[in-house]
């Protein structure tokens, strides 16, 4: 293995690494039931609420945590509500990244790409502990666009630091749909 590919499979497992213990701090401060203050209320008043990890039904590794992390943070931001352990919720949120994609927005005369879009389409679920319906929404999408480089590395950088800003937008929009006085 040429140095550059372990330094590569090193930089991946270290963001890997880095991922999951947010998602664990996560964890932590929801079963705390930690909060922010925020406004507005929850479909049903609901105060409490359980999180599941996204499904990623995407090619984009990783894209679970960082779709549940954003949707966790602005619940607690922005909702009124605790995030807690399943066996203290009277909600549960559930949801599914049916897709993220990665095409170019703008090219040269060339035929070289200047910049590229992440596009991801979400479902996403909320419960009540009888198992009704609370809050659905299909084929939910959010976009962000990204300079291209030319360096790889770099280019990597740009996508995965878009596929978060597009995750913080997609979570910022569902909980502004899902409080009652929207």
């Amino acid at each position: 293995m040429s140095r550059k590919n372990s330094s590569i499979l090193w930089c991946d497992m270290a963001k890997m690494i880095a991922q999951y213990s947010l998602v664990c701090l996560l964890v932590f401060l929801c079963a705390c039931g930690y909060r922010f203050s925020g406004a507005g209320k929850l479909p049903g008043s609901v105060t409490r609420v359980h999180v599941a990890m996204f499904e990623n039904r995407s090619a984009e590794t990783g894209a679970e945590a960082i779709f549940t992390n954003a949707l966790v943070s602005e619940l607690l931001r922005r909702s009124g509500a605790d995030v807690v352990e399943k066996n203290r919720a009277s909600a549960f949120i559930s949801g599914d990244i049916r897709s993220i994609t990665i095409g170019a927005l703008t090219r040269t005369g060339d035929d070289e790409v200047l910049e590229r879009r992440v596009t991801a389409v979400v479902d996403l679920k909320m419960v009540n502990r009888k198992g009704e319906k609370l809050f659905d929404v299909t084929g939910f999408s959010g976009d962000e666009e990204f300079a291209v480089s030319g360096s790889n590395l770099s280019d990597r950088a740009s996508s995965e630091e878009a596929v978060e800003k597009v995750a913080r937008r997609i979570a910022e929009d569902l909980v502004s749909r899902m409080k009652d006085d929207f």
